[in-house]
């Protein structure tokens, strides 16, 4: 059975009888591998501990001297009497002799922290070919080991594949057993090392799976071909959170790919699951694929385990053929067997695991099928090119590589002729399944009827659920409760045929995947229900039961278009917005204000905004959400922050909900950044920056100021910026990034002599006089005097100037009574106690 069916069972108790196996491993954990980094850079441009050389040599950081991209210097290489242990100069027979006088780029670590397995990658660059690497490492015990060759990897995710990573090109890991220093050797032999070498030192950490069971099954009935132990992903402490691709599937499976692996052959049963782990983490994580890259992996004890997540008897596509990978199942056997014979039990086992997929998908292992290359770096056809391929072939028959090995591909006639004996073809595929696995027999119980058909897939009802077969799926299991919600729900006629078999969901659920881009979810809380469409795709990439939940309703009918309730939240759709979710405080406050009824429905999904997020709604509404509070922003509110660019302007995040101005006329929202007032005259209006700030200095909305009259405009002489307020008052922004507020008696004097095109904009707040019976402002231009007894009096030009010269207020002329007005001399102001005249032929002071 699949490792998802064993879950399954384990989740609703039933107990089946299995094939006879050995004592059971212990309980194995996730394990999350650390991978430490070192970066060479490239020839050109070396970094860190990087030493460019030409002799073949590896040394310590700055002994050898680095070379110019095409360049052959003279390198001279001192002579060292250091130990083996600890080297700071060593000879590399094989690098030095195969490319020597090309450059190399090199490094020499010692003490790194402890590591297993060793990788390198590069930039990839197709104009990039024939990298050679070298490398040996240094055991715990100080001693270092012989050198080794690594290739680069032939294995190659899809192009195009949404990993959700930098996509690197490298060798293939190498399992080093515990070591704590590592030499490396990159060359080319044109010289055209690649750019932005890294090497990859991973530890797998530990886990009960290092204890797992040597031996190998001791009984297994074959009806047709059964399924083999298959140790599950779990059982080897895979760490799910590492795994950034989600699963991509193709219609069916035509044909198997056997590769090696290329890793050392002397590695014990014991390390097969850190070996595992090491080879996930390098190739989800460094080599940027998101999952390991092969469906299923052969040790040489022929032991089989889970690679690749999305389920054993399914069509996932894997990373293990430049080209190839979609439509086929990619066995690799753990190993390099191309310098030693593959082990019996190794073959035995490719050919059992072989055989049972395809029997589920009803492949010939006599015949041939046509693939279309996909292109790629390691295809040995151009992308578009139709291939015909025996339906077990090995690697090296599509991609530019000697995988698997000549002894490895020496043997896959005899992988052949027993996958053959397995099949049997007689039966139909529902059959051959039922007849293949002694477990599902007795889950499901006795046949009831014959096969039935349907256009396109067919079925056989059992006693305790159903068997559904179609081409592009093959054989696939469904019961219980799914069954009976698929059934009600149209069956293969609506939902299409399954595509999965049931398989564990979160914790102590299970689902089915159907054709129809469909899904049924089951858990005892919440019973099977259909996810299907534009919500299941949200809330598949919302992280699905992991995300917002397990559903517990079908799709229901809501003003507009249809919701779906999850554990976590809901999923709502419209034709003309979309699916998006509802969930946390923005749901609570969506439902509390009306819901679709008031808000509408969700036209985004959550967006993040200053420490918080926030979503927008089809009538109008946004409603922003922190950990502290909740907030509705609206109507013409809403229009002035979205024109201020919303949360990610200088207002920012709402502090309230609108509310009534406190003097009453209008509405208003305190922002971060400031705040928006409204009436029915000035719509939305943005409090903000210098000029929001002196408004809330001012008093802001409790002040006698009034509301703003419009919004903030540029000043008539374009030199600042100013906000005029219901009072008469306003507040002007100077170029110098200040704000002053003008009000009462000075702004209506300053209005009445031309305001900016007079005095020209305020400079000062009002100040008092040095008497204390007033107040002044200054201007650009000049400046206004204001006493209760004498009123707001312009001082400006000459005869202002002369005024200061005499100490303005503190003079014997006292506080300005009037403004300049015309005389027949020229031009007057009078004062307290006298005047000042100014004609052409100067000023003409007078004293009382």
């Amino acid at each position: 059975m699949t490792a998802g069916f064993f879950a399954f069972l384990a989740v609703t108790a039933t107990l089946l009888t299995l094939p006879v196996y050995a004592a059971p491993m212990p309980e194995a954990h996730p394990v999350a591998p650390s991978i430490d980094e070192i970066s060479l850079g490239s020839v050109v441009d070396p970094v860190g501990d990087a030493v460019v050389v030409t002799d073949g040599e590896v040394q310590p950081s700055g002994v050898a001297e680095s070379v110019a991209k095409g360049a052959v210097p003279e390198t001279t290489v001192p002579e060292t009497t250091t130990p083996e242990s600890t080297p700071a100069s060593v000879e590399v027979p094989d690098s030095g002799g195969e490319l020597a006088g090309v450059p190399a780029l090199t490094v020499s670590q010692e003490g790194a922290e402890r590591f297993s397995s060793v990788g390198v990658t590069w930039r990839e660059d197709a104009s990039v070919t024939d990298v050679v690497v070298q490398l040996r490492v240094q055991g715990t015990d100080g001693a270092w080991d012989e050198w080794t060759s690594l290739e680069p990897d032939d294995a190659e995710q899809n192009e195009r594949a949404a990993t959700g990573g930098d996509v690197r090109a490298g060798t293939a890991p190498y399992w080093t057993g515990e070591a704590q220093g590592v030499q490396v050797i990159v060359q080319a032999e044109d010289g055209d090392v690649p750019e932005d070498v890294r090497v990859a030192l991973i530890d797998p950490g530990h886990s009960a799976a290092d204890d797992l069971a040597t031996a190998l099954p001791t009984a297994t009935a074959h009806a047709g071909a059964a399924e083999p132990r298959i140790y599950t992903r779990a059982e080897w402490g895979a760490d799910e959170r590492i795994r950034s691709w989600a699963p991509e599937y193709v219609s069916t499976i035509k044909a198997a790919t056997v590769h090696h692996t290329a890793d050392g052959n002397n590695y014990s049963a014991e390390q097969v699951p850190a070996i595992l782990r090491s080879m996930y983490a390098y190739h989800a994580q460094t080599r940027g694929w998101g999952d390991i890259g092969y469906n299923v992996i052969v040790d040489r004890y022929g032991r089989v385990f889970e690679g690749r997540y999305g389920g054993l008897a399914s069509t996932v596509v894997g990373a293990h053929a430049g080209g190839f990978n979609s439509y086929t199942f990619g066995v690799s056997m753990l190993g390099n067997y191309d310098v030693v014979p593959v082990p019996q039990a190794t073959v035995d086992a490719v050919a059992d695991v072989i055989a049972w997929k395809f029997g589920l998908y009803g492949v010939d292992p006599r015949g041939t099928t046509v693939l279309t290359s996909g292109g790629g770096g390691t295809a040995r056809y151009g992308g578009g090119t139709k291939v015909t391929l025996p339906t077990v072939f090995g690697h090296r028959d599509v991609g530019s590589t000697a995988c698997p090995g000549a002894y490895g591909y020496a043997r896959l006639g005899e992988v052949r002729t027993r996958v053959i004996a397995l099949a049997d073809n007689s039966l139909s595929a529902i059959a051959r399944r039922y007849a293949a696995e002694p477990a599902l027999r007795s889950s499901l119980g006795k046949a009831v009827g014959d096969e039935q058909y349907g256009s396109g897939f067919a079925w056989q009802r059992y006693e305790k659920g159903r068997l559904y077969w179609s081409p592009t799926a093959g054989v696939r299991l469904v019961r219980g409760d799914v069954l009976t919600a698929y059934l009600a729900a149209g069956g293969p006629a609506v939902l299409g045929a399954p595509v999965t078999d049931e398989d564990t969901a979160g914790q102590g659920g299970a689902y089915n995947q159907f054709a129809n881009d469909a899904a049924i979810y089951w858990t005892a809380g919440t019973q099977a229900q259909v996810v299907r469409g534009a919500i299941r795709t949200r809330w598949s990439a919302l992280g699905a039961e992991w995300g917002l939940g397990f559903p517990t309703s079908g799709e229901t009918a809501v003003p507009g278009g249809v919701q779906q309730t999850f554990t976590n939240g809901s999923v709502y759709w419209a034709a003309a917005t979309g699916a998006h979710e509802l969930r946390g405080g923005v749901a609570a406050v969506w439902s509390r204000a009306g819901g679709a009824a008031t808000l509408g429905l969700p036209m985004t999904g959550e967006v993040g905004a200053p420490g918080g997020v926030l979503q927008e709604f089809t009538r109008g509404y946004t409603v922003t959400w922190t950990p502290s509070r909740v907030h509705v922003v609206a109507g013409g509110i809403r229009d002035a922050w979205v024109a201020a660019k919303g949360a990610a302007g200088t207002l920012g995040m709402p502090l309230s909900d609108e509310t009534d101005t406190p003097r009453g006329g209008g509405r208003y929202t305190r922002f971060t950044g400031g705040a928006i007032t409204w009436t029915s005259v000035t719509g939305g209006v943005a409090l903000t920056g210098p000029i929001g700030a002196r408004w809330q200095a001012a008093g802001g909305n409790e002040s006698d100021l009034g509301l703003p009259i419009g919004p903030e405009q540029a000043t008539a002489d374009g030199t600042g910026r100013v906000l005029t307020f219901a009072s008469g008052a306003s507040i002007h922004l100077t170029q110098a990034g200040r704000a002053h507020l003008l009000q009462g008696d000075v702004a209506a004097r300053w209005t009445q002599f031309g305001g900016v095109a007079g005095l020209g904009g305020p400079v000062t707040e009002e100040l008092p006089l040095g008497s204390g019976a007033g107040v002044y402002q200054l201007f650009t231009r000049g400046k206004m005097v204001w006493t209760p007894g004498t009123g707001a009096q312009p001082v400006v030009g000459a005869i202002g100037r002369a005024y200061d010269a005499l100490g303005a207020e503190y003079s014997s002329l006292g506080l300005p009574t009037t403004a300049e007005y015309a005389v027949a001399e020229g031009t007057r102001q009078d004062y307290q106690r006298g005047s000042i005249t100014f004609t052409g032929a100067g000023v003409l002071v007078r004293h009382d």
